[in-house]
């Protein structure tokens, strides 16, 4: 007989004791100027506030979390940046309402929630992720987990609006709906990582997703790591999205030459010819998805050289420098063989985290991290060059409160 105490106790620890407290603040300014008129400038602020409960008997918990962007500077003249809704102007939504139901170490959650799967993902590189309306179920088995369900709606990164998964895609008016999702990670140790995952949207995409990377160790402070993509997508059914079948795919192979705080990258990807690669539900997995493009066109190739270096090596502990140099060819319009432009991107990724740095910063100001970035694209077609510049400085804040005894 469970006695009232224990009950109480329960109910303290579910509510109380074992939840948690999210508060994240962001902070988002975007400058581009386009080839052409109007440019996009916009400043942000917002993030989101989060409440999760502890598990009742283990068994149950819920969540909520509520996202909001406000504009600080922005006008009709320079919109476009995706920190806002069109206008500009501010928002607030309700991005996840769910609640988890454990059995056996499997956790079941339902309704509106965060899902980062190689293809479908929160794409949050803008004020607010992407969330989903879902029901999802995910656990292990020892060097095996999976992530299956059934995915109703989403909420685009910039958006309030849940709409079902054709009109994401991007369907005529009038065509709705669902997705099937499921995915499988293999990681027997740190060294070796594999993963498939898999999604179907009725008469309008299927998609599979596969890649694999090893880490190899030369020596105490040299390591290898060699990772290989691929990706195969194509209309289905009635062929709603466009209106006939299309079919493609994109592959790539990556290669990470760590030494100590220096991480050196070369990376390539290939697209088919049939068609461009979509990736309407979050961020393409390509390894060339740059800060402005993702070099999935119809038959693009791209080639990426890229640096990271932890700056503590030449005394500025807590900076940490990224640079991407992107390399495009081939890609043509798939419907007519002509074309398109030859795309070469610069990218540049300055971070401070101040939670990291030598100085003796304030408790209550560690958690801060600011980001500085820098892309610029160059567009080569019929003898002619054309540039895009972007710059963005984003800074990001989180508390995180209670959460005892998890």
């Amino acid at each position: 007989m469970v006695r009232a105490q224990d009950t109480g106790n329960a109910l303290k620890r579910f509510l109380y004791d074992d939840a948690e407290v999210t508060v994240h603040v962001r902070s988002y300014y975007l400058d581009r100027t386009n080839p052409a008129p109007p440019n996009n400038v916009g400043w942000a602020g917002g993030g989101w506030i989060g409440y999760e409960t502890g598990w009742l008997f283990g068994a149950v918990r819920f969540g909520i979390v509520g996202y909001t962007s406000l504009p600080l500077v922005g006008s009709a003249d320079t919109d476009g940046t995706l920190l806002f809704l069109p206008g500009p102007k501010g928002y607030a939504v309700l991005g996840q309402a769910y609640g988890k139901l454990k059995l056996w170490g499997q956790e079941f959650t339902g309704f509106r929630q965060l899902i980062n799967q190689p293809e479908v993902n929160p794409q949050d590189n803008r004020m607010t992720p992407n969330t989903f309306e879902a029901y999802t179920l995910a656990g292990s088995f020892g060097a095996f987990s999976y992530f299956a369900g059934y995915v109703a709606k989403q909420k685009m990164r910039n958006s309030i609006e849940f709409v079902n998964m054709a009109t994401v895609a991007g369907a005529p008016e009038g065509v709705s709906e669902g997705m099937i999702l499921a995915g499988a990670t293999f990681a027997p140790d740190d060294s070796f990582k594999a993963r498939l995952s898999v999604y179907h949207v009725p008469n309008i995409l299927t998609s599979g997703y596969v890649d694999a990377a090893k880490l190899f160790t030369l020596t105490d402070d040299i390591n290898l790591r060699i990772s290989g993509q691929f990706m195969v997508q194509g209309s289905t059914g009635g062929h709603l999205l466009t209106g006939q079948a299309f079919s493609t795919w994109a592959g790539g192979i990556n290669v990470d030459f760590i030494w100590g705080p220096l991480t050196l990258t070369g990376a390539y990807t290939q697209t088919g010819s049939a068609a461009a690669y979509r990736s309407p539900y979050g961020s393409w997995a390509g390894y060339t998805m740059m800060l402005l493009r993702d070099f999935n066109r119809a038959n693009e190739g791209a080639f990426v050289i890229g640096t990271k270096l932890d700056l503590a090596v030449v005394k500025l502990p807590g900076f940490a420098l990224t640079t991407n140099f992107t390399f495009g060819n081939g890609a043509i319009n798939a419907a007519t063989g002509a074309p398109l432009s030859t795309n070469n991107e610069y990218d540049f990724t300055l971070d401070y985290l101040f939670a990291n740095s030598a100085l003796d910063w304030p408790k209550w100001l560690r958690p801060l991290w600011i980001r500085g970035r820098i892309g610029m694209l160059d567009q080569f077609q019929n003898g002619s060059l054309s540039t895009i510049r972007d710059y963005r400085v984003i800074a990001n804040y989180e508390w995180k409160f209670g959460g005892k005894g998890r």
